[in-house]
């Protein structure tokens, strides 16, 4: 009887909870290290791609000091970069918290655009006691759990012993027994990545004990370890195994993504049309990117998703995951920027309507990018090339006054523009490694994205690329007579 009073105790707080009007956080502390910085505090947008978006931005001012406030209706994750770190913290509305910041180490222009570099994740350190209560709770379970895990993970995998799993998450439950709706949420999802361990040969049970409840909370980091670990290649297996036969054969007849979740829903671990619908985005996002699968087809999926999904939840995902696998795709249109030159003339993309621009970024230390940059220096002096292709170079160097010198140096006739002035380009083009290339054609969209360097095999694609657009012009424009293209 006690269980089950315990569980509407949960059911109606968690309800309580989730229908809460929004509440003033507030964030404050002085951290003279950060003196003029901008600090933006993030959170997860979707928990398929991971996309981040701006919960706040927190203005330190000359003397350290910072407050912002921001009104929340649930406990939401956040998370704030500093250079070689990345702070997290749990934020519960109505609660003030007094940040410590950790000693400020910014990143180098090398760590920047590294592609593997991850910043140390730390926990935000909070000074009033009052406001430490979810947030500490959350960091002495993780770090008791995760020795438990590590400690056992292979007995636990290669006997697949389910009883020594469920010991240990008895005895977590035993040390870390509040009754705090979230709490419980998070340590249910937590035990899933052990769950996954033990059921090696039963993945279903997993899923079953790690997502079981009326809703999900899809921003917990705690679920998505678990989610991420349970659904990982999830169409995969799921199409070979016996209770995927029909979801298969819905997906191969091309169907619409409403009648792939009423298909999918017959299956009795996933008759929640929310959970049913974010498995499928999470299949459907990992089988883009596999190669195994046609895109278009995805890509269509995801916009009928937007349209037709069974909650706001639902329909949100699935628009960020088709701006996501559309953005940066040949054919769609070239993100804007206005940047200034090295000289301080300013400059817009829209300033190159009209012709084939090679679109590049570049940084002064890169060995790889001074080289290629000789070798678009060559292309710049190709008379005909030149009379069909406009260069752009765009350097990420933090202070220009190196590349200024390196352009005067070696004469390079072409527009320099410097990051400065929009930062934001770097994410707008997804730079994460340098150099980096893209031909947009002469209505601002990509051809070809990313772009061969020039180095490379770039002139034969850069001449087919052209062929292809002026192809498609003439078939817009439907000449009465044929044209050279028609050959």
């Amino acid at each position: 009887m006690r269980v089950g009073l315990f569980a509407i105790f949960l059911f109606i707080t968690t309800v309580m909870l989730a229908q809460q009007p929004p509440q003033w956080v507030t964030i404050k502390g002085n951290a003279p290290e950060y003196a003029d910085f901008s600090l933006v505090m993030q959170k997860i947008e979707n928990p398929i791609s991971g996309e981040l978006s701006d919960l706040m931005v927190i203005s330190v001012s000359d003397d350290g000091s910072f407050e912002q406030s921001i009104e929340i209706s649930s406990i939401t994750y956040a998370t704030i970069n500093m250079g070689k770190y990345e702070g997290s913290i749990y934020l519960e509305p109505g609660q003030t918290y007094e940040l410590i910041l950790p000693p400020f180490q910014p990143r180098t222009d090398a760590e920047r655009f590294n592609p593997y570099f991850i910043p140390e994740s730390i926990e935000l350190g909070i000074a009033n006691e009052e406001a430490q209560g979810l947030n500490r709770m959350i960091t002495d379970f993780d770090s008791y759990f995760s020795q438990q895990y590590n400690a056992n993970a292979v007995n636990v995998f290669s006997r697949g012993d389910i009883r020594k799993a469920q010991e240990i998450i008895d005895q977590t439950d035993s040390l870390f027994h509040s009754i705090h709706p979230y709490f419980v949420k998070y340590k249910q999802y937590a035990y899933g990545e052990l769950l996954t361990l033990a059921y090696k040969r039963n993945k279903r049970k997993a899923m079953y004990f790690t997502m079981k409840g009326d809703s999900l909370n899809f921003s917990m980091p705690s679920f998505q370890r678990s989610f991420n670990t349970l659904f990982k290649s999830f169409f995969t297996s799921y199409f070979s195994s016996k209770q995927g036969d029909a979801l298969r054969d819905a997906y191969t007849k091309t169907t619409s993504f409403d009648s792939l979740s009423t298909v999918f829903r017959k299956d009795t671990l996933f008759t929640n049309p929310e959970i049913a619908e974010f498995v499928l985005l999470k299949g459907l996002y990992e089988a883009f990117y596999s190669g195994r699968y046609d895109q278009e087809q995805i890509i269509e999926l995801f916009k009928q998703a937007h349209e037709q999904g069974s909650t706001l939840n639902i329909k949100d995902f699935a628009k960020s995951l088709h701006r996501k696998v559309t953005w940066l795709r040949p054919g769609s249109a070239a993100p804007q920027f206005t940047l200034y030159r090295l000289d301080g003339k300013e400059r817009s993309l829209s300033d190159y309507e009209g012709k084939f621009v090679y679109l590049n970024f570049m940084h002064t230390s890169n060995h790889t990018c001074k080289e290629e940059l000789q070798l678009l220096d060559i292309l710049s002096k190709d008379r005909e090339l030149r009379r069909k292709l406009t260069l752009v170079t765009i350097i990420m160097d933090e202070d220009p006054t190196a590349a200024e010198k390196l352009v005067k140096d070696n004469k390079y006739r072409w527009d320099f523009l410097h990051y400065a002035a929009m930062p934001k380009v770097a994410l707008d083009y997804r730079i994460r490694a340098l150099p980096a290339y893209f031909v947009l054609d002469p209505g601002q969209k990509l051809r070809l994205s990313p772009s061969p360097s020039p180095g490379e095999s770039f002139i034969p694609q850069f001449t087919e690329a052209q062929r292809k657009y002026h192809y498609e012009q003439l078939r817009k424009e439907k000449p009465k007579t044929k044209s050279i293209y028609d050959i």
